[in-house]
């Protein structure tokens, strides 16, 4: 938990536990030279080409990091140069107020100065150069968000936003906690480090900045970009751009509920729907992040705060370089010649290859103009602006693509002419298809097809009965012959969706918003799989829901089932048109049929009528273990498999009258377990077949009292004496006499 810095006991001992010397024995070193070299240069050297180099450019007192300014012109300049040097020389007021205001004025001088020689404001080197000259009042925090974080845990968030009275502030409260610091350079130099080592060990350790910027050694802050499938999906474009952004923050700057907002961006854009009145709030707060929202109330971020009082976009680049898919491609790719927009839109492309049209790589562009990271001449070549190049020498990193099958995006529009059409299908291609590699009759797989195609929306069937008789194989096999008719790649047509015990709600299936970090959407596999089957409604796909009835359907696939009645669009979430790349809401993909396999027994649950009103069910509990078709493809004996397959065929015949009888699945692990057995046991063929028959038949026996039960015993009992299997037949005996004695029995007791 962090600390709570704003009691002065608990900063008292925060400080008293940093030691800069043994932190960073090299920065306090170079600090020790360079402060007094700068403290005690007179007006001569002050105004010398030399001094500037290392006061602007050598300073020790930050590392300048993200975003480096040329200001190359500027220290050439002589009248600049004697300007600030006799500016630095003036005598400081005597009071607080006094100097603050002396300090702001300097600022904003050498602000509106350096315009004259760049088209961007160093700030961090500027708060550099101040702390230089006046390290008693200035930290090593030279980046304005840092400094205003730090500012924020020592006295809360309410106080001033004021970058100099941020800083005086700080310096003041140390001194009020640590006493006045003495006119030694090395104590001068420690003190004003401390405030740095707060915001590392204490504000940056509990920040989400972390995510996309790690401290150096030497109080500054590098890029640290997020993996590729961890990023946003472009930018979402909104109306106003970069003002729309300057305006909201000016808004919230006292808070304001969420409603208020709604109301301060309708009066902006009267003409603009609620959905993309929310999408631009979602913009503001979660791609941006220039506000943010806690108990109903919004407010600026510290981000927001500086980007509002610099009014220069450049504090939200670090954010957008390292959390948004394709910008550091652009920026490397720039940083090597200028590339008209349409090689700019295929690199994009390529880098998330779900991107099929060039609206998204496009709004991209846009962006990156507004941010001054990008120009373009007037045929449509970009090059990067001088901001541009001092961020591209900042991507230390290989910028990564996304993979194919992980980069779809839903088109942004979707013709209404285009649809499945079904009637096309050959069907006795897709019965072959799916009947030529399994045992499956024809007559199963039509009723599958036809129940499943039957209505022009609901798509749903039920697959029930025994396990392992073959349900999730036949979806499988059906849902790629179905495909092969209408893709070339028909495995990407076709998804299985394992259901999970304790589902209670659709986000398994759908996603939901990561509480964790409010600016990601958690997408499962399936909505992916949805958004593409959006993008092809001419061909068919097939999500089989393996097992879903160890949850209940009706909760978890609750949203699904009412649309697929309703016709209703499928609602994702409700913070707008997108939210990280996810749209509000999908129209219900009536190309898409979905196949659920059940089983029946003490783990799983019952279906609703809510379920069984909108299914096609087909039961699998008569089961023709002469079909299994790979009797002979294990390597056994024909004798072997003669014995093995009339045990078989006699054990579940017995048992199919209490429904427990096995399928396919069982009769290929006896096969495969005999296969191996048979290679280097030692023991005869029959105990092999004991042993397998004990471990794989036997553990589903369980009962309560009814005659057809004992007779099913008995039964069984004669089969295994009939083929030599002793020990399976002990089992069963002291099975049978559970249930004699006790009215019950089960294997495992």
């Amino acid at each position: 938990m962090p600390l709570d810095l704003t009691q002065d006991e608990t900063l008292k001992q925060a400080l008293q536990a940093i030691e800069p010397r043994k932190k960073n024995p090299k920065w306090l070193a170079a600090l020790d030279e360079f402060l007094p070299y700068v403290q005690q240069a007179d007006l001569a050297t002050r105004s010398s080409r030399e001094f500037h180099q290392k006061l602007w450019e050598d300073n020790p007192v930050s590392g300048v990091g993200m975003g480096t300014v040329d200001i190359t012109s500027a220290l050439d300049d002589a009248g600049f140069r004697q300007w600030l040097a006799e500016a630095s020389l003036a005598p400081l007021p005597e009071t607080v107020e006094e100097r603050v205001s002396h300090f702001k004025n300097l600022h904003n001088e050498l602000a509106t100065r350096l315009k004259d020689f760049s088209s961007r404001t160093p700030w961090v080197k500027i708060f550099r150069v101040l702390a230089a000259f006046f390290p008693r009042y200035f930290s090593t925090i030279t980046y304005s968000r840092m400094s205003l974080e730090c500012h924020k845990a020592l006295f809360g968030p309410q106080g001033s936003r004021d970058s100099i009275v941020v800083q005086a502030e700080l310096m003041i409260r140390l001194e009020q906690i640590l006493g006045v610091c003495q006119d030694d350079f090395g104590e001068l130099a420690e003190r004003m480090t401390l405030p740095w080592y707060l915001y590392e060990t204490h504000v940056y350790a509990a920040s989400r900045d972390k995510e996309t910027e790690t401290t150096s050694q030497q109080g500054g802050i590098q890029l640290k970009p997020l993996p590729a499938m961890q990023r946003r999906k472009g930018f979402t474009s909104i109306r106003g751009g970069i003002a729309t952004l300057l305006s909201a923050i000016s808004f919230v700057e006292t808070g304001v509920s969420r409603e208020e907002l709604m109301d301060h961006l309708r009066a902006e854009f009267p003409d603009l729907k609620e959905s993309s009145l929310r999408t631009t709030i979602n913009v503001l707060k979660n791609e941006f992040y220039v506000i943010q929202e806690k108990d109903n109330s919004f407010t600026p971020t510290t981000r927001g705060e500086v980007f509002l009082a610099s009014n220069d976009p450049q504090e939200l680049i670090p954010l957008i370089i390292t959390r948004t898919l394709g910008v550091d491609h652009l920026l490397k790719l720039l940083q090597e010649d200028p590339s008209p927009s349409s090689e700019l839109v295929l690199r994009l492309q390529q880098v998330n290859p779900g991107w099929t049209s060039d609206f998204g790589p496009r709004v991209i562009l846009k962006w990156l103009k507004d941010f001054d990271l990008l120009q373009a001449d007037s045929l449509g070549v970009y090059s990067l602006t001088e901001a541009g190049r001092s961020w591209a020498e900042q991507i230390d990193w290989e910028p990564e693509s996304l993979p194919r099958n992980d980069a779809e995006e839903v088109p942004e529009t979707l013709s209404p002419s285009v649809t499945l059409d079904i009637g096309a299908l050959d069907q006795a291609a897709l019965l072959e298809g799916v009947t030529g590699k399994t045992a499956f009759s024809r007559h199963i797989v039509s009723q599958l097809h036809i129940g499943l195609w039957a209505h022009p929306r609901r798509h749903f069937a039920i697959l029930a009965g025994l396990s392992g008789s073959g349900k999730t194989l036949l979806a499988k096999r059906y849902g790629e012959a179905l495909a092969a008719q209408y893709s070339e790649t028909p495995s990407q047509n076709l998804f299985i969706q394992a259901v999970q015990p304790g589902w209670y709600d659709p986000t398994p299936l759908l996603g939901y918003i990561n509480p964790l970090q409010p600016d990601t959407y958690v997408r499962p596999p399936l909505l992916d799989f949805l958004l593409r089957a959006a993008q092809h409604p001419d061909q068919p796909f097939t999500v089989i829901l393996d097992e879903m009835n160890l949850s209940h359907p009706e909760q978890y696939f609750a949203p699904v089932l009412s649309a697929m009645e309703s016709g209703d669009q499928l609602r994702l979430h409700n913070e707008g048109d997108a939210f990280d790349g996810v749209p509000d809401t999908i129209a219900y993909p009536a190309n898409v049929a979905f196949v659920g396999t059940v089983n029946m027994d003490e783990t799983t649950h019952g279906l609703s009528d809510k379920v069984l009103d909108r299914a096609f069910t087909l039961e699998f509990w008569d089961i023709d273990l002469t079909s299994y078709p790979n009797w002979g493809g294990h390597g056994l004996g024909v004798d072997q498999v003669k014995h093995t397959q009339d045990c078989l065929q006699a054990l579940a015949e017995v048992l199919s009258p209490m429904r427990l009888h096995f399928g396919w699945r069982t009769v290929e692990d006896v096969l495969t377990y005999l296969a191996l057995a048979s290679k280097n046991n030692g023991y005869g063929f029959a105990v092999m077949l004991d042993d397998v028959i004990y471990a794989r038949v036997l553990p589903k026996l369980r009962g309560s009292e009814s005659a057809r039960l004992h007779d099913t015993l008995q039964r069984t009992m004669a089969v295994l004496e009939e083929h030599g299997l002793s020990r399976s037949r002990a089992k069963v005996a002291s099975l049978r006499n559970d249930l004699a004695e006790s009215g019950m029995m089960r294997f495992w007791r």
